[in-house]
């Protein structure tokens, strides 16, 4: 009884091991590849493609910055954010930060 555990023991550990294998040496995808072009050629098609607008200059996520100007001073800014702050009253509904 006791061998068939432990046979069976061994058994998932031998498994369990080989689940957890992994390859010794990382091998870069191109690690064959061999260029036909040089440097300056290749920066001659890229520069060709780009001028006849055969690829795409940038790609952006529409997330871009923008910043719009403000007739208002800083410190006009901040004296409405403190008014603001004094104004307020727990439990207010009607206030824009209701919960706050």
């Amino acid at each position: 009884m006791n061998v068939k555990k432990l046979i069976a023991a061994v058994a998932v550990f031998a498994a369990a091991g080989s689940a957890f294998a992994q390859q010794a040496e990382f091998t870069a995808p191109d690690a064959g590849f061999k260029s036909s072009l040089t440097r300056a050629e290749v920066r001659q098609d890229l520069s060709q493609a780009a001028s006849q607008g055969a690829i795409a200059q940038r790609q952006h996520d529409g997330q871009d910055t923008v910043y719009v100007a403000s007739g208002r001073t800083r410190q006009e800014v901040r004296a409405e954010a403190v008014q603001s702050a004094q104004s307020r009253r727990a439990g207010d509904v009607n206030n824009l930060y209701f919960g706050a």
